[in-house]
């Protein structure tokens, strides 16, 4: 079952001709450290990347996913297994386990942490806090996960664990920040910034009428210009494009100590309804019927040769007809999930229901965290998607008892 986990999840990118990238992928590969991302995964895989390049990080990923499938197959006791390949594909777990990007971790700290709280496993909760740092989200949803726990089981098994993970989290993300580009600021506040004035324009022009920082209204003009083009709907993070504009001018960490909490607390204050409606939607926009994906052909980050000869620079994730089916797939995923609920639930036990819960309770919280500080992309919510699956294959397997106990009664 292991392999046949590893070889689904890397398939994608064997299909592509290369591992599916973005222009953040980068930062990830183990070519090198950059001070704008979490460290954890260009420092983790860079011996790998090495021997296999751009391949490091996707066989990295494959493996600690179909990990932790094998780990709630044990700690569950999962007779039906087998629904866990074709739940993957409806979750697009090989999608993003084949992609040189972070987002796959998610699923995997968060099963590590669970089994690690039911068999008490130290060496699964410091697995879990390490996956957890290799995102800068991991250490508020980890926060969250354990408040889950210590809430539906008591604080005794909050304590150990997930305590232990989340103080891994702090101490690898801290070591590393310390270690590369200490100076740096953090981009937390900017994150945020940029989602409200990537909608709001205005919001940059009052700042810049604010502070005199002319750079702002410029700033401001030329997103009102490009959020017209119709290749920029949807998009929250316009900061790229004024980094790229003004090169010299728009200082990212001057932004951050400077700006970014003004047009926050802005947005807050003087447009709370606007803002509130664009959180709002952004977190029903991961639910519906439309897919954007992150692989786009032409990316501005140099690759290697082998990428100009994928699928992914022939603009195959681009096409209407393939995101198309690719929204098919998550729809199917959440029938799928609609279904197990209405027939296994009855027959789950009281501690597994529990576990059900937390894992859908994880899974708004997730999106309900990127619909405040990031909006868009849908990666940030297909990262969940392989925990509905997990739900689901717990459902299931409820369902199978059931079944079982009443067959033993008849005879």
């Amino acid at each position: 079952m292991g392999l046949s986990l590893v070889a689904l999840f890397l398939l994608p990118a064997w299909l592509n001709g290369f591992p599916w990238v973005m222009d953040d992928s980068i930062a990830y590969s183990g070519q090198g450290v950059n001070w704008m991302r979490a460290k954890t995964a260009a420092v983790l895989v860079a011996p790998l990347h090495g021997l296999i390049g751009y391949w490091a990080l996707p066989v990295f990923n494959a493996v600690v996913n179909a990990a932790a499938w094998l780990l709630l197959i044990r700690s569950f006791d999962l007779r039906g297994y087998w629904l866990i390949l074709p739940l993957a594909v409806l979750a697009l777990q090989p999608l993003y386990t084949s992609a040189v990007l972070v987002d796959s971790w998610f699923f995997a700290a968060v099963v590590f942490l669970i089994v690690s709280i039911r068999n008490k496993s130290p060496f699964l909760a410091l697995s879990a806090g390490i996956l957890f740092s290799g995102h800068a989200s991991g250490l508020i949803l980890a926060s969250v996960l354990a408040m889950l726990v210590a809430l539906l089981f008591g604080f005794r098994k909050a304590m150990m664990m997930p305590v232990l993970a989340i103080a891994t989290t702090i101490g690898v993300s801290s070591f590393l920040d310390a270690k590369y580009f200490p100076e740096t600021p953090s981009l937390g506040r900017t994150f945020l910034a940029a989602r409200l004035f990537s909608v709001q324009p205005v919001l940059l022009r009052e700042e810049c009428e604010r502070s005199d920082a002319v750079v702002l209204c410029d700033a401001a003009s030329l997103i009102e210009r490009i959020r017209e083009r119709p290749e920029n709907a949807g998009r929250r993070d316009f900061f790229w494009d004024l980094m790229r504009a003004f090169p010299d001018r728009f200082e990212l960490a001057a932004f951050e100590r400077d700006h970014a909490w003004p047009i926050i607390r802005a947005a807050i204050t003087q447009m709370p309804l606007e803002t509130a409606d664009i959180i709002l939607r952004d977190f029903l926009s991961f639910y519906g019927t439309g897919t954007r994906l992150d692989f786009i052909a032409r990316l501005n980050e140099p690759m290697p040769e082998a990428f100009p000869n994928s699928w992914q620079a022939q603009g195959i994730w681009q096409s209407d007809a393939n995101l198309a089916g690719l929204t098919g797939l998550r729809w199917g995923l959440y029938a799928s999930l609609a279904v197990a609920l209405m027939v296994g639930w009855r027959g789950t036990s009281d501690e597994n229901g529990r576990w059900l819960f937390i894992l859908l309770l994880i899974c708004l919280a997730n999106d309900s965290l990127f619909a405040v500080v990031s909006g868009p992309p849908d990666r940030y919510h297909h990262r969940i998607l392989p925990l509905i699956a997990a739900a689901t294959c717990l459902l299931v397997l409820a369902r199978q008892r059931r079944d079982a106990a009443t067959a033993a009664q008849w005879k």
